[in-house]
């Protein structure tokens, strides 16, 4: 039997294009061993099947409510359903993931473990966290923006849950990519206490068809990561300064994932996103020798595109294609 208690769990699931994959999701969000009170699904002005499967899933189940909006873009669908969510507690679920049955109960054991928690996260399998095999931490705000950095840490809001009082206080940037992120910045000067990190799996990611991973290269994509990697370069200044050296390493890294990813027709002077970060890299070589926190192998990469860019993209493009990888 589910498990049932008095505070009440929302499940905010944004829908866009995803009928192949949407029944699944739901229903291991009803399957749920700490019962949800309410699914929200909001669908985003989906052109396939989606929208009437939505409302097909409602009839059937009560504790479903759908919004259909106007296509706006992930982080304006969850904004719709965090507007009337009214749950003690909020969790959100890609329409083409799924969750482990009792994913919902550790996370809310977890933080009702200690009344100033606002925030707990497992590990999201398909993201390349796993678990490390330590004990379930409390992590304060500067050693979950630490672990941020170094890319050890979860962005993603779909491996949480939240106290909804405190998530509805806050809205996701719409129009952008990398929101998750973006809004964890923001809101980790009041996670106060920290977050609970309960460091196992519990969230399964389905790389989809329309995923972005998996989708063509877009530079607003990339334009927005590096936006999200300098604002957090400035969070470090002002609010982590014995962290800056590990926020210019992630800075450093999202440049060169930027870098091998951009197509070789695009690099040029015309391209003036590309032009601002080549030229940040090259005025912070001094800075990318001495950086304790990147590998050789990177360091590497980096010296090599900031000196002879389009060289080193061609090189790096041949041997992805010699190994069978995806190239941009």
């Amino acid at each position: 039997m589910p498990i049932r208690s008095s505070g009440k769990l929302d499940i905010i699931i944004p829908v866009y294009n995803k009928e192949k994959y949407l029944e699944k999701c739901v229903n291991s969000a009803l399957s749920q061993s700490y019962a949800p009170d309410t699914v929200i699904l909001a669908d985003d002005g989906s052109t396939d099947g989606s929208a009437a499967l939505c409302d097909k899933l409602a009839a059937e189940n009560e504790k479903i409510k759908v919004i259909h909006k106007e296509n706006g873009g992930a982080a304006s669908a969850r904004n719709a359903g965090l507007a009337i969510s009214e749950g003690d507690y909020v969790g959100f679920i890609d329409a083409d993931d799924w969750v482990d049955a009792d994913m919902y109960e550790k996370l809310i054991t977890g933080i009702e473990s200690d009344p100033e928690l606002k925030v707990a996260e497992v590990k999201g399998g398909g993201n390349g966290l796993k678990p490390s095999g330590r004990e379930p931490a409390i992590l304060s705000p500067e050693d979950y923006f630490c672990e941020l950095m170094m890319h050890t840490g979860d962005a993603s809001m779909c491996t949480k849950v939240f106290k909804g009082d405190f998530i509805r206080k806050f809205r996701f940037r719409e129009g952008e990519y990398n929101e998750d992120f973006e809004l964890l910045l923001r809101m980790l000067p009041e996670f106060e206490k920290g977050i609970l990190d309960l460091d196992t799996p519990g969230y399964n990611i389905e790389l989809s068809e329309g995923s972005v991973t998996r989708s063509a290269y877009r530079q607003k994509f990339y334009s927005d990561m590096m936006q999200n990697a300098f604002i957090a370069l400035r969070v470090s200044r002002e609010k982590f300064p014995f962290q800056i050296e590990r926020a210019e390493r992630f800075v450093y890294i999202q440049a060169l994932d930027f870098m091998l990813h951009i197509p070789v027709e695009e690099m040029n002077r015309k391209n003036a996103f590309y032009m601002r970060i080549l030229r940040y890299l090259r005025s912070e070589e001094q800075k990318i020798m001495k950086n304790r926190y990147l590998s050789t192998k990177d360091r590497n990469y980096l010296i090599l595109l900031l000196e002879t860019p389009v060289a080193a993209r061609k090189t790096h493009r041949f041997v992805m294609k010699a190994r069978g990888k995806r190239d941009a």
